[in-house]
Order: structure tokens, then C-alpha cells, then sequence
């Protein structure tokens, strides 16, 4: 009887692990390299040796794939579906499967790419063989380590304790991360919102232009210089400005980057979504983890 009791005494510590869903073991280690403030990570396919670089994209709720690459890789187009860019465009596109996307040791079965011909990426200095986000998230854990680049995977479960950072709290806007954010304005003024958090984005804030006209940002902040980009799908103008300072649980990060555009409106599900947070702002910290499942980023300064 004392045999068994000491069996169960020496087991119960893993026993409670596996139950919590505690996972400390990092099954990926992604180095990526940084083109025009987007993150470009490795990956392979089940018909290809060859590496092939997507850019790493919390908000690209669907995983995009260059047409060529897909001819190269031969890829069948099993149907049509709709996507859009930041101008909220929708188009119909062609669609297919990759059976196995592998990300270093590990790997993503069964993810649904839509092919597009990724023309604004055509002068990279390594060629863009798609956009990857949401279907990673789901997936792992992830940690952008900044100071290290590289990404950190863990296998999706309880966030491993070992992570570093102060937590908050996430939500959804549809299948993108979100989170609450405060700006001030040039009169000392403050206005508290609800934030996409975009890996992806080579911008500091990127309002969303109802809320631009709901508080008249377009006259409160001065104007620096305006621009034009090549979105998705056609070229938009963009007004850039200043905000003081950018507020997100204990942080603050002073002066950031901000844009706006007439063609820009990424809209809230339910409650009011002023815009998007981008590489500008998180860039400055050390790391960020996002535990897409359970809600919650870590950031570590």
C-alpha cells in the first residue's frame, strides 16, 4: 500500500500538468528576417524542398498564397471564395489546399490558401510566397521575440509560465486579436478604444476613418504629409499625423505614427474598433506573446 501511495505522490505533479494544459516546451524556433517592417518567416510543403517566406500577419484572418507559388508547387484550385484588403473590398478569388505546412519542426495540416498575385511585394529582397496569420495562431502559442528575432511556438493550450511580460486581456473582432488602447490628443485630452493587433501592419496606428470623423480627428491633429500605398487590390491616399502618446495596460509609448484614409474602415463585429496597432508601436517591446485561444497577449518591455 505505502508502494502505490508513493507511485501517486511522485506521478500527481505531471498528473495536474497535463490537466492544467500547462505547456512550457517551445516545438518551433522560427528566425525571421524584417522586409519594410513586415516579419518574414520560413516555412516548407509536403510537395517541396525548397523554403519558401511568408510574412507573419496577426491580422490576416486567412492565409494567402502567390499564384506562381502555386503553380510551382502544383496546387489545384478547388473553388472560388471572397477576400478583401484594408479598403474592404471584396473580390472572389481562387482557392486551394496545402495538406502540410511545415513551420520549422512542427506543422499545420490542412490550410486553406487563397491565391493572389502579391504584386506590391514583387521589389522584396527574398520573394513573398504569402501572408500567414490567424491559422498560425489557432494553432501554437506564439512568441515574438524582437530582441532575438525569431518566433517562439508553443503548442496551444494554457499559456506556458515561463513567458515574459505583463498580460492583457484580448478579444475578437471577428477571428482578429483585439485590444483596448488609449490615445491623447494635442489638447491633453484622451480617448480610450478598442485596437486590432496587427504584426504585420508597417505603421504605428491606422485609424479606421469613421472614428477619424466621430471625433474629428481629421482637425484635431495636425497634418505632417500625405501618401499614396498600393493596397491589395488599388492604391489608397493616406493622411499621416502624430499622436502624443499611445496607452495599453501599464505601457505608454510616446509620439507614434498615425495614418488615415477615406478608403479605410475595418469595422467592429459588435462594439467600435478605432483602428489598428502596427509594427511602429510594437516593435519597442522586447517580446509579445499572443495566446489566441485563451485571450491574452504578454507584452515585455
Amino acid at each position: 500500500m505505502k508502494k502505490y501511495l508513493a507511485f501517486i505522490l511522485i506521478c500527481l505533479p505531471a498528473l495536474v500538468s497535463a490537466q492544467d494544459g500547462t505547456n512550457s516546451k517551445v516545438v518551433a524556433t522560427l528566425p525571421f528576417r524584417i522586409y519594410d517592417r513586415y516579419l518574414i518567416i520560413p516555412a516548407t510543403v509536403t510537395t517541396s524542398i525548397d523554403t519558401l517566406h511568408f510574412i507573419f500577419d496577426t491580422g490576416a484572418e486567412i492565409t494567402t498564397l502567390n499564384q506562381e507559388t502555386a503553380k510551382t508547387l502544383k496546387l489545384e484550385s478547388t473553388e472560388i471564395s471572397g477576400m478583401s484588403g484594408t479598403d474592404d473590398i471584396v473580390i472572389n478569388v481562387p482557392t486551394a489546399t496545402i495538406s502540410l505546412l511545415y513551420l520549422s519542426k512542427t506543422r499545420i495540416p490542412f490550410v486553406k490558401v487563397y491565391l493572389e498575385k502579391l504584386t506590391q511585394f514583387r521589389d522584396s529582397p527574398v520573394p513573398i510566397d504569402g501572408i500567414l496569420g490567424v491559422d498560425m495562431l489557432k494553432t501554437f502559442v506564439v512568441t515574438i521575440d524582437y530582441e532575438h528575432q525569431q518566433l517562439l511556438l508553443y503548442r496551444a493550450g494554457k499559456t506556458p509560465a515561463e513567458v515574459k511580460g505583463k498580460r492583457m486581456p484580448m478579444a475578437l473582432n471577428f477571428k482578429t486579436p483585439a485590444i483596448e488602447a488609449m490615445i491623447s490628443l494635442p489638447d491633453g485630452s484622451t480617448l480610450g478604444s478598442r485596437f486590432h493587433f496587427i504584426s504585420g501592419g508597417e505603421y504605428g496606428i491606422l485609424f479606421n476613418y469613421p472614428y477619424v470623423e466621430k471625433y474629428h480627428l481629421n482637425t484635431t491633429l495636425p497634418v505632417l504629409n500625405t501618401d499614396k500605398v498600393q493596397d491589395l487590390f488599388k492604391v489608397l491616399t493616406y493622411t499621416n499625423v502624430t499622436i502624443p502618446f499611445l496607452a495599453m495596460g501599464a505601457y505608454r509609448v510616446e509620439q507614434v505614427p498615425a495614418s488615415y484614409s477615406p478608403d479605410v474602415n475595418d469595422a467592429g463585429s459588435m462594439s467600435e474598433v478605432a483602428g489598428s496597432i502596427g509594427y511602429f508601436v510594437w516593435k519597442q517591446f522586447r517580446t509579445i506573446t499572443i495566446n489566441y485561444n485563451e485571450k491574452e497577449i504578454f507584452l515585455e518591455k
